[in-house]
């Protein structure tokens, strides 16, 4: 959900934009017909489907969609766009988005918006769950399967539980 790289014109600058829940793409749509460059960035989370554990692509800040402007942009007509809440503001000012923060993210993101969080993971080391029924929980990698599955030794109640995932829905901890 990304209508391109910004336009680097030195005098932009990355800004929040609230949005209506699960109005993103709609929020997106209003503003790239007025103009803005908006970046929404997508990450991969493992829901429950039909009883089938299923990855969807949702938002990584659910929520908030992010607007270049530049210095003369008329950044209060924003607020008024369907879908968007309201600009992130500190008073009567835009908050920017520290430099860099989206520029990053539109580096990590593929054509399509989807970020991948593509970390180096060895066996031992410390993960956590996204998404799924183990979401949240705290383990250690204990094995890499075909594919890509992982085990990993969950800590649960009083022991650890041994649980093949797909690697996707693990970060380091």
């Amino acid at each position: 959900m990304s209508s391109g790289f910004p336009s680097n014109t030195g005098n932009t600058r990355w800004f929040a934009a609230q949005v209506k829940p699960r109005q993103e793409k709609l929020a997106i749509s209003h503003l790239e017909r007025q103009g803005f460059v908006t970046h929404c960035p997508l990450v991969g989370r493992c829901k429950l489907i039909a009883k089938k554990p299923t990855l969807v692509r949702e938002p990584l800040f659910p929520g908030y969609v992010f607007v270049e402007l530049g210095s003369r942009d008329r950044w209060r007509s924003i607020n008024g766009t369907i879908g968007v809440l309201r600009l992130v503001t500190f008073g009567n000012a835009p908050a920017a988005v520290p430099a860099g923060f989206v520029e990053r993210l539109l580096v990590l993101a593929d054509e399509d918006g989807h970020v991948a969080f593509e970390e180096d993971l060895r066996l031992g080391d410390n993960v956590r769950v996204i998404g799924g029924p183990f979401d949240d929980l705290c383990g250690s990698l204990a094995g890499i399967t075909s594919g890509e599955r992982v085990v990993v030794l969950l800590r649960l109640l009083s022991g650890e539980t041994r649980v093949t995932l797909p690697r996707a829905q693990l970060v380091a901890a």
